[in-house]
């Protein structure tokens, strides 16, 4: 059965709602192609749970992964995802200035 627009996004979302994911893919963003290793020093998350991650992340196509001798090195394949993740930090910035707004203005009249 195929999947329909919505169902995809729907999975996309469910992929990316856990924040060890989204911190894998940024990792990949600033540091290029990295070994498991590396994403685990960086993200600082225990390296079976990176791989369990890495594993979700490759099935649905988000990342890739190269072999070379022994080491396994993981790059963003969708980076588009890139976008998102800048759309999303812009309403999260957006969202703290409104609050921080809203406190200088209550600060102000009380």
């Amino acid at each position: 059965m195929a999947q329909t627009l919505q169902e995809f996004k729907a999975d996309l979302f469910r992929v990316l709602a856990n924040p060890v994911r989204i911190r894998i893919l940024e990792t990949l963003r600033a540091g290029g192609e990295l070994t498991v290793g590396e994403i685990q020093q960086r993200v600082d998350v225990e390296a079976s749970n990176v791989s369990q991650h890495l594993a979700i992340l490759r099935q649905h196509r988000l990342v890739s992964a190269r072999r070379d001798g022994t080491s396994v090195w993981y790059s963003v394949a969708a980076t588009d995802l890139y976008k998102m993740l800048d759309v999303a930090r812009a309403i999260f910035e957006k969202q703290l200035r409104e609050q921080s707004r809203m406190l200088a203005a209550e600060r102000a009249s009380g």
